[in-house]
């Protein structure tokens, strides 16, 4: 990559570098998890304008699943983007200190960082990404660990070149884990990225009723709240440790123990949409502890009596940081009742759920992704958890489509090193299409598909109500 000496630079491009310099430090500044000190002040988070000859720009990441695998996170040390006609390569800042975990986000596109870039044509974006590391399921269920380089860089070819004019834009970028790994026979024995590891595509945010994962839609999105305003809060987000700053109104709900003077400090959920210029708006707040708690997103792995075995993909709170990440837990839910089993279905998703399909002491079975919420800090790795909660997430699943429907709804026969498979010995999941499922890509009998949703257990077979298929 080439380096410039400043005096080098024209007069417009030394504004604009200030301008990307200056949004960095305000708008991508990146704060560790599990609360601070910051209160609610009216000197707090304020809208950050675009510079001129510049674009709001929102940087998300997403996943392609590998069937085995349960967890794979890495950190990403640097991010750029190679203009088209040559010259200095403009930087992304990211976070110190972010972790990305991919497999909870199977299907689904999640904020990473928020700014502004300068206008120009790119053909390229170039990443480095440090101290990866994955856990995969043997056919017997066994997790096994693999660490991968401390560094690799990564060159990516955008064709066609990304345009970044004065509209804003949400850059997705699509981590395909089965590009991203080394085989032998069908067992992972490596991590290796290269240019295929990767699919990079721009969108406008789209019309605010109506966005999805890609084009602006904020959907289940967890974090601490580092500070807060009247109307406007910062959010550093589980251990991707994204800053979104997050404007709110009169028509902003506020739930479960949260208001809008009583925010920092929280573990919140946020709901809500990109709005036109490119900021974020949160329509629904819902509180879920406080920072001395914590909250874990993870795998059912076993279930036995009413001692669950999870694996941690996600979480932020007291005691929860990266090393847990992969690690096994146990939760004992005997204390729980039948109310304290939620759905959380994202957006409202979860009115699409049939009301013959239900999550509770019941109904619940290894192979389902949930959020544990506890009052107490996590413990350390195979520890136990308290849990105060417990919701129903949506997660992936990949396979082939079967017995396709004129409703749309089919089945999907998983791989036989689907980790869905090993940990529940079922091989079909029957995916149910609502009203709202967003169909990327139209299901055809024999072809391969990737399904987010919620996934239920009906006593016989799982039923996922398909949030999106592609």
């Amino acid at each position: 990559m080439r380096t410039q000496n400043w005096n080098s630079f024209s007069s417009s491009a030394k504004k604009a570098v200030i301008s990307l310099v200056l949004v960095a430090a305000l708008a991508l500044a990146v704060g560790c998890g599990g609360g601070g000190s910051a209160t609610s002040t009216a000197s707090g988070p304020t809208p950050t304008p675009t510079p001129a000859n510049s674009a709001a720009t929102q940087v998300r990441f997403g996943d392609a699943p590998a069937d085995s695998v349960i967890s794979f996170e890495v950190t990403v040390s640097s991010l750029t983007l190679t203009p088209a006609g040559g010259g200095t390569a403009v930087s992304i800042p990211v976070g110190a200190n972010n972790r990305l975990e991919l497999s909870h986000a199977s299907g689904k596109f999640e904020p990473f960082a928020l700014g502004s870039l300068p206008q120009g044509l790119f053909s390229a974006a170039n990443l480095t990404l440090a101290n990866s590391e994955l856990t995969f399921l043997t056919a017997t269920g066994t997790p096994v660990h693999i660490n991968g380089p401390a560094s690799a860089s990564v060159t990516v070819p955008l064709s066609p070149a990304l345009t970044i004019g004065t509209s804003p834009l949400v850059l997705n970028i699509d981590v395909n884990l089965a590009n991203s790994v080394t085989l032998t026979g069908t067992t992972i024995t490596g991590i290796s990225f290269g240019p295929t590891s990767f699919s990079i595509v721009a969108k406008a945010p789209g019309a605010q009723a109506g966005q999805q994962d890609d084009d602006g839609e904020i959907e289940d999105v967890r974090g601490t709240v580092a500070s807060a305003t009247a109307s406007s809060f910062v959010l550093t987000a589980g251990q991707s440790k994204a800053s979104l700053t997050f404007s709110f109104d009169a028509t902003t709900q506020f739930s479960d123990g949260v208001t809008a003077t009583t925010l920092a400090n929280q573990i919140v959920k946020v709901e809500g949409f990109t709005k036109s210029d490119g900021s974020l708006f949160a329509k629904e707040v819902e509180g879920l502890e406080a920072s001395s708690g914590a909250e874990m997103e993870s795998l059912i792995t076993a279930i036995s009596g009413t001692t669950l075995t999870i694996s941690a993909d996600d979480g932020i709170g007291g005691g929860m940081d990266d090393t847990k990440i992969g690690a096994s837990f146990s939760v004992n839910i005997a204390g729980l009742n039948a109310s304290k089993f939620k759905v959380d279905g994202g957006n409202g998703f979860g009115g699409s759920v049939p009301n013959t399909l239900s999550f509770g002491p019941t109904t619940i079975h290894q192979g389902q992704r949930v959020e544990v919420e506890t009052n107490n800090p996590i413990p350390a790795a195979n520890g136990s958890i308290t849990p105060d909660k417990l919701k129903l997430q949506q997660q992936g699943v990949f396979g082939t489509v079967a017995n396709l429907a004129a409703s749309g709804n089919f089945d999907l026969n998983l791989a036989a090193d689907s980790h869905l498979a090993i940990i529940s010995g079922q091989t079909v999941v029957h995916v149910i299409k609502a009203p709202s499922t967003d169909v990327r890509k139209a299901p055809a009998n024999g072809a391969s598909a990737q399904v987010r949703g919620l996934l239920f257990w009906d006593g016989a077979t799982w039923q996922m109500v398909a949030r999106r298929t592609r």
